[in-house]
């Protein structure tokens, strides 16, 4: 548990109200301040969003995606009470919080790290460099460079900046109307509550297409050396739009194979020069061993967090605030459980009932089963992560029970459409 003196305050950068949740009732009363961008406030209806936690303080509007300007709230921030720890509470905040947490000579991710992994292209080349294991890949303008890259085979064109799935597309074989239409759905992805309206600068890439088991390495890293580290094995939908469907940790693998996971992970560390923080590293595992997707430096999505918590027994988010604060943390090397999610589908169209819920939640090892639809709103197919309908949690004493039980849940709720 974090050791947070009442009068220092922890600075997040991006509205996470996950987080907030998880940490209110551990650090002291007030003891949060949050920046935001002044057009997502707005969006997300968080100008009072401080009374709803009784550790946030205030929220800041600062634009800092794509912009320097929170760097500039760095003296207010100081002025009445030492700040203790920047962290990420977004995707988007990731190199504002690490430049913010230098110019305030904290613990951080550094800038050049956090900027390689806010952007693939970068990551790809930095990574490359260092030793770890990439699909071939190159950064594409239009339509025209999509075809030329895939060369008629399969191929992954997705943003490079982008977050949640947004905008990836898997394509079997390459013509110039897929290529087309490839792009314009890409360029064009959106995501109006998670970016302010200014103009942003979106790059995009075309990658080849890698065949095998999807993995995820979550870890805990402090001035470059990894002190918790956990593999997460993940089910992808099977079609052009790689959203999850579900994970499960610790992954059943062999010791050599864990292994590899662990040895790329120190190789992808020390290739962006990544200082202290979280990351999410996402693979592919090829016939040659462990081949990077993406990397994310803050806390994962998909609820992971929470999974590794209740496998551990760790509080991951609290650890990483003392982390950043620069104090010692204490971590388990083996898990106590397995746990697992499963995220709840639904034929696209309108939602005319929902039932099983209650079953769902009194199965043995079920922890959660909420729905996130409700009868007369609209279920649409997966192409991002935002479009799924709820999620299941379970664990078990092994990955074959917990697997059984979560697709038990996920079987038990039913979600009607017309």
């Amino acid at each position: 548990m974090t050791t947070q003196a009442a009068d220092a305050q922890v600075v997040f950068v991006g509205y996470n109200a996950a987080y907030l949740r998880a940490i209110d009732g551990h650090v002291p009363s007030g003891s949060v301040v949050v920046i935001e961008e002044p057009d997502i406030i707005r969006k997300r209806e968080l100008r009072d969003a401080a009374a709803r936690f009784d550790c946030l303080d205030r929220i800041v509007p600062a634009s800092y995606q794509q912009s320097a300007e929170a760097l500039d709230l760095a003296a207010e921030l100081t002025a009445t009470r030492p700040v203790a720890a920047v962290v990420p509470g977004l995707e988007y905040a990731v190199p504002a919080t690490a430049a913010l947490a230098e110019k305030l000579g904290l613990p951080g991710a550094t800038e050049a790290a956090a900027q390689a992994l806010r952007d693939k292209v970068r990551l790809r080349e930095v990574s490359g460099a260092g030793g770890v294991r990439n699909p071939r890949w190159r950064e594409v303008h239009g339509p025209a460079d999509i075809l030329e890259f895939a060369d008629g085979g399969p191929v992954v064109v997705k943003p490079a900046n982008r977050q949640a799935s947004v905008g990836v597309q898997l394509l079997d074989s390459v013509d110039a109307a897929t290529a087309a239409k490839a792009w314009e759905r890409t360029s064009s992805a959106a995501e109006y509550e998670q970016v302010p309206d200014r103009e942003l600068t979106w790059r995009f890439l075309a990658e080849e297409r890698l065949r095998g088991p999807e993995y995820s390495v979550e870890a805990l890293v402090r001035e470059g050396e990894v002190v918790f580290e956990n593999v997460t094995a993940k089910t992808v939908v099977p079609g052009p739009y790689p959203v999850e469907q579900g994970h499960l940790l610790p992954a059943p693998l062999d010791p050599g194979t864990r292994g590899a996971f662990g040895s790329a992970l120190r190789k992808l560390v020390a290739a962006t020069g990544f200082g202290t923080g979280i990351l999410h590293a996402e693979w592919i595992l090829t016939e040659e061993g462990p081949t990077l997707v993406e990397c994310a430096g803050r806390c994962p999505g998909d609820y992971l967090i929470d999974l590794i918590d209740l496998a551990y027994g760790t509080r991951v988010r609290l650890t990483l605030i003392d982390l950043l604060a620069g104090r010692p943390v204490t971590l388990p090397r083996s898990a106590q459980q397995t746990s697992a999610i499963r995220f709840l589908a639904a034929e696209p169209g309108t939602v005319t009932g929902i039932t099983g819920l209650e079953e769902a939640q009194r199965l043995p090892g079920v922890h959660v089963a909420e729905v996130d639809v409700e009868a007369g709103q609209q279920v649409r197919v997966w192409a991002s992560s935002w479009d799924r309908a709820g999620h299941v949690i379970a664990t078990g004493p092994d990955a074959d029970t917990t697997l059984r039980r979560v697709l038990d849940a996920d079987a038990a709720i039913r979600i009607a459409t017309d």
